[in-house]
């Protein structure tokens, strides 16, 4: 790159033209090689079939091109060009001598003082492509003589045919010229279509698993349309007739343009999308014959396309303005770039330089640009696709983890309905015996007892004994946590004994929450202790009035509920309690209920019970 840039600088530096012989002229540029010459002027001559022109030479321009276009000819018909180029041997060192020639089309032999060095053909048949490939020729030592040198190039062709840019000096310096050159013309338009094409089936292969994402189908067959129109740039020999290669390359870039423009349509959802393509597909077809039938210039092609090109070009500038992105911000890039690509190489075709030097078109770069952005903006959209299914498995396992989570909470209730139904069923089964069974023999017994005058204390122990299965029973039954119940049903069962006893019961009740803690065995804890207090005020208080009640009560921060018996009897003196056994009992089972019992007394205005019971209960 260096070399070529100083060859550059100094064809820059130095244009004047040094004549060496009257016909040919040429411009010298100095390198670190040595002086490098490129001929500006020749002489040539022009013939029809393959056999080298005798007469008719004449000094033109170089590069010196005849296009097809420009003439009657028909593709296929075989003319011949030569152009003679004179040197001076010693103007150009003592090094090996090389000469670099592009754009000389198609087959060529160069010829130097009469001895042939070097060609791109075997034979005239071959369907060589020269139009745009540089070319390396040494000049052997042997090949040349001091003094002036005479080199002929005589190029022939079935379409275009002409003699491009020819470049003699030191085989280092031209060889450097000539790599760059073929790079940028040869090996780079081959990597770059190449993987435009992978892109294309990539593309292909994407679509066919996303059907609805068609702008991927259009993103393949443009980027194969693309691949048929570069191939131009960089086959030596065309795979069939040069004619319908030629007609084929025409047509592609109009039909690669409109593919191009059906997937950046359907990109950006423009409204018609089908329609508009349809139409431009369908334009394509009177084109087609008015080139192939009425023999239509290249333009019929070129005209539409290029205002295809700067159309979608606007279409992505505003785009661009609508969504700041780098989804659609790559390919708005890239579509904006492809106008400037194309007024380019109009300018190079034209014989103009974008810079001195420079001899690649840009266009054949175009469809690998808008690939590789295409490629990042569904990169951009490959990635927030992954976010949005990481988020969404990241939910799904949440709402399984919620799942599961009430599904053992439901067999967890399953599982307790089912103890719980057991339960009540076994409960209502011991009920239905002892009823049944204790029961109904302990009153046949109290009934035998009276008929028979039994003493008095053998009937209240019947009676005792009666009780006491009653309140058993009773403990059996659901109360649902409900203490104020429990109670309630206490004071009815023993509502006689009180009445016998001529004690008034009052009945104090608040309204209290339920002890979700209250099943079976808890409750005949409760009945046992208000059975024993109540026994307590029958037996020993010689109480006139007794009163049963319930009400909420905190403790220690604690809430719970406070149930007391409270007599107007004579009372005791607590501090001088005695460890009896009724005492003794409802206290441990107070304490089995993680409640606290206490027994007050202030004689002989009566003693208090109560029954201090949290809601929770700590486990």
């Amino acid at each position: 790159m260096a070399r070529i840039a100083l060859i550059l600088l100094a064809l820059l530096m130095w244009p004047g033209a040094l004549l060496a012989q009257s016909a040919s002229s040429f411009t010298t540029a100095t390198t670190a090689d040595g002086p490098v010459i490129e001929f500006t002027s020749g002489e040539f001559a022009l013939a029809e079939g393959i056999a080298p022109p005798a007469t008719g030479w004449q000094p033109k321009p170089n590069p010196h091109i005849i296009r097809i276009r420009e003439t009657d000819w028909q593709t296929g018909e075989f003319h011949i060009m030569s152009g003679r180029f004179r040197f001076d041997r010693s103007a150009l060192g003592a090094e090996p001598l090389a000469l670099y020639t592009v754009s000389t089309r198609n087959q060529f032999a160069v010829i130097v003082n009469g001895r042939e060095v070097g060609r791109n053909f075997a034979q005239h048949s071959d369907q060589v492509l020269a139009w745009y490939r540089p070319y390396l020729v040494a000049l052997p030592a042997g090949s040349l003589v001091p003094g002036t040198n005479t080199i002929e190039i005589r190029a022939s062709s079935q379409d275009s045919v002409g003699i491009g840019r020819v470049i003699i000096g030191p085989d280092s310096a031209v060889r450097a010229n000539y790599q760059t050159q073929y790079f940028w013309q040869i090996t780079a338009p081959l990597a770059a279509s190449f993987a435009m094409l992978i892109m294309g089936i990539l593309a292909f292969l994407f679509w066919l698993g996303r059907r609805q994402e068609i702008e991927l189908a259009w993103l393949s067959a443009s980027t194969i349309l693309w691949f048929l129109r570069n191939y131009q740039y960089f086959a030596e020999v065309t795979p069939f007739q040069i004619a319908v290669f030629n007609a084929l390359t025409v047509y592609a870039t109009y039909f690669a343009s409109v593919a191009t423009a059906a997937f950046y349509f359907h990109f950006i959802k423009l409204p018609n999308t089908n329609r508009i393509i349809a139409a431009l597909f369908a334009l394509g077809v009177p084109l087609s014959v008015a080139h192939t039938q009425f023999g239509a210039s290249n333009l019929v092609f070129y005209i539409p396309t290029t205002i295809l090109i700067f159309a979608v070009a606007g279409l992505s500038l505003r785009d661009f303005g609508r969504h700041r992105n780098i989804e659609h911000g790559a390919i708005s890039v890239a579509m904006l770039i492809a106008p400037f690509f194309s007024l380019y190489d109009v300018t190079l075709a034209n014989g103009h330089r974008g810079w001195d030097g420079n001899g690649f078109y840009l266009a054949v770069f175009g469809g690998f640009t808008y690939s590789v952005a295409f490629l990042i903006s569904f990169g951009k959209r490959a990635l927030d696709a992954f976010g949005d299914l990481a988020a969404a498995n990241a939910n799904l396992e949440r709402r399984i983890a919620e799942t599961r989570a009430e599904l053992a909470a439901s067999e967890a209730a399953r599982q307790e309905l089912v103890v719980g139904q057991a339960l009540a069923g076994e409960r209502e089964r011991l009920m239905q015996e002892m009823h049944d069974g204790i029961g109904s023999n302990l009153i046949t017994a109290l009934a035998v007892a009276r008929q028979q005058n039994q003493p008095s204390s053998t009937i209240k122990t019947l009676n005792r004994a009666l009780s006491d299965l009653k309140i058993t029973v009773d403990s059996l039954e659901p109360v649902e946590g409900d203490l104020v119940a429990l109670i309630g049903n206490l004071r009815h069962r023993m509502q006689g004994d009180l009445r016998d006893a001529g004690v008034m019961c009052r009945w104090e009740v608040d309204t209290c929450g339920p002890l979700e803690w209250l099943d079976a065995a808890n409750a005949l804890h409760v009945l046992r202790i208000f059975q024993e207090a109540i026994g307590n005020v029958l037996t020993h208080a010689s109480a006139t009035e007794m009163r049963i009640g319930c009400r909420e009560e905190t403790r220690g921060g604690v809430a719970g509920i406070a149930a007391y018996v409270a007599d107007n009897g004579r009372g005791f003196d607590t501090a001088q309690e005695r460890p009896g056994k009724g005492l003794a009992n409802i206290r441990a089972r107070a304490a089995a209920l993680h409640g606290v019992l206490d027994a007050a007394s202030d004689n002989p205005q009566g003693t208090t019970i109560t029954l201090w019971l949290p809601y929770q209960r700590k486990l």
